[in-house]
């Protein structure tokens, strides 16, 4: 029910208008309270919250435009009726102009009260439908965040190609400059924790600098990037300052863990973020001892004395650790580069980088569990990217994400079978990816629609709306593209659903009626029989029963 401010300084008008609600619109709309002057509805709105503003043009003191202009300030989700005892050309343009929904000439009659309370509704309706979906589209966009993260730094990091996708990278992670500077943190902590050790560095990281942190790697290591302006490369001594202050701050968080090397930082030089992978391998050097870079006597290279022990010699033998991180080197290059593909659309390569990947794992004589979550990383990597391109159901891609399955046959050693399981469900998601590339923007929202809202008792017309197109021609795309139309592609989609809910044991038919946007459990039993020419207690029957054939 929508909650109706009136704002009149006639009595007789507000009494009016309380008397048309109470008669014809008590069903749908609640006067909530009544103000009779521009300051009196500022103060009412605040407090009573309504959906819907009657609001006369004319008032003492601040006047009914200038109250919704201050409200519409105040940003809150309200509709606009403007009531005025004249019809201006002047003022109801600028009423438009400030959103006000529809405009009342005095008397009021209920026919056209009507007729406006209707299109502030439906105002009302989308304006919270499109703010759903943005919040939704922002909270998906989140999501992406850290796996951009990563393959922002596997990208870096393994010399791949970042100039393609760099505005992206930018854009998503709120990189503002144009250059840089790429660094190594490496935890030995006594207690062998180096998880929570990097836990706290990188909320240190995030509520005290702009530094972006990496993934923790080996449970040991990980890169951290230091976004500078591109003119600070032009002085070596204003690039020094920033990368002494971002210590500082470290070495006042963690000076003994930097004192015990149980925290060892190294960096590379200021790059423009084109050429990032050149502070990558300077940064690997000076974290092996390297005397090369950075040149001596510069100011960069005289930053670890001026911090202290910020930067430290490692106490461990480092020719040893460096030998286990170039093994893995191919494997995480190969994740960028399934990262890349994927990013690009080019799902048949990134099912041979996954390919690849499977090899690897099948062929190696041991099975390190991070392997599994390389596998888990990628396949969720790919199915976020097609959620968020609206090409997988919410409900699709809830059951894709989970991985029990696979994580089982990784417990039980069962190779083999935990690759051919991987790859059916990469194969599962390319089918998506294909389809979504055959079929114009509005059929794969349709398709999208039905599958996230089969259970509810929707039509042809609240898909249209919903996804912003005529019902006649979504019908025609339909009929063209799926060479079927919206009830018959909702219906096979239906019962789709009903074939998978019937194969398990003890079923009900009329849950399965309901869950499948039938109310009547009757209607549903006739359907399916014409159908598919069983009734669904005979269809579940034949499927406890062993029988492997679809009706």
């Amino acid at each position: 029910m929508k909650r109706v401010l009136v704002v009149d300084d006639e009595m007789p008008i507000v009494n009016g208008l309380l008397l048309l609600f109470k008669r014809y619109f008590q069903t749908e709309y609640t006067v909530v309270g009544v103000a009779q002057s521009g300051r009196e509805a500022i103060e009412k709105a605040k407090e009573l919250a309504p959906d819907i503003i009657l609001m006369d043009v004319q008032m003492p003191g601040i006047t009914g435009l200038d109250a919704i202009r201050e409200l519409s300030r105040q940003k809150s989700a309200t509709a606009f009726i403007l009531v005025t005892a004249y019809e201006r050309f002047d003022i109801a343009r600028e009423a438009l102009s400030m959103g006000v929904c529809d405009y009342l000439l005095k008397p009021v009659s209920r026919e056209r009260l009507e007729i406006a309370l209707r299109v502030a509704s439906d105002y009302l309706d989308r304006s919270r439908l499109f703010d759903k979906r943005e919040l939704e589209f922002r909270d998906r966009q989140q999501r992406l965040v850290p796996l951009i993260r990563t393959a922002f730094f596997c990208s870096v990091r393994w010399q791949q190609e970042l100039r393609k996708n760099l505005g992206l990278v930018k854009e998503m992670l709120k990189i503002n400059e144009d250059a840089g500077v790429l660094g190594i943190a490496s935890f030995s902590p006594m207690d062998g924790n180096a998880g929570a050790l990097y836990e706290r560095f990188c909320s240190l990281i995030q509520y005290k600098t702009v530094v972006l942190v990496g993934p923790l790697e080996d449970n040991r290591y990980c890169a951290w990037f230091l976004p500078m302006k591109k003119a600070v490369l032009e002085s070596e001594s204003i690039a020094a300052s920033e990368i002494s202050a971002f210590l500082e701050i470290l070495r006042g968080a963690f000076s003994s863990e930097l004192a015990t090397g149980e925290i060892v930082l190294a960096h590379g030089q200021p790059e423009i973020l084109e050429n990032l992978e050149r502070s990558w391998s300077a940064a690997v050097q000076v974290f092996a001892g390297s005397t090369l870079i950075p040149k001596k006597g510069s100011d960069i290279a005289g930053i670890s004395a001026a911090v202290g022990s910020a930067i430290v010699q490692p106490q461990v033998n480092l020719e040893i650790q460096l030998s286990e991180w170039e093994k893995n080197h191919a494997s995480c290059a190969l994740d960028a580069q399934f990262s890349e593909e994927i990013m690009e659309g080019q799902y048949a390569m990134a099912g041979q980088s996954l390919e690849k990947m499977l090899m690897q794992i099948e062929c190696s004589h041991t099975a390190a569990r991070d392997s599994l979550f390389r596998i888990i990383a990628a396949l969720s990597f790919a199915a976020l990217k097609l959620a968020g391109g609206g090409i997988l159901s919410e409900q699709v891609y809830r059951e894709f994400m989970d991985f029990s399955d696979i994580e089982q046959l990784w417990n039980q050693a069962a190779c083999h079978l935990f690759a051919a399981k991987v790859r059916e469900r990469f194969a599962s998601l390319q089918k998506y990816a294909v389809a979504a590339g055959s079929h114009s923007p509005f059929v794969v929202r349709a398709i999208q629609y039905i599958e996230n809202h089969y259970q509810e008792p929707i039509t042809l017309e609240s898909a249209a709306e919903a996804i912003g197109i005529s019902a006649g021609h979504l019908t025609r795309l339909m009929s063209d593209e799926l060479k079927k139309g919206f009830a018959r592609t909702l219906i096979d989609y239906r019962l789709q659903k009903a074939k998978e809910m019937l194969k398990k044991p003890n079923v009900s038919v009329r849950d399965v009626s309901r869950l499948c946007g039938y109310s009547d459990a009757n209607y549903f039993a006739r359907l399916f029989r014409r159908m598919t020419g069983v009734s669904p207690s005979e269809y579940s029957a034949r499927k406890s029963g062993g029988e492997e054939s679809d009706a």
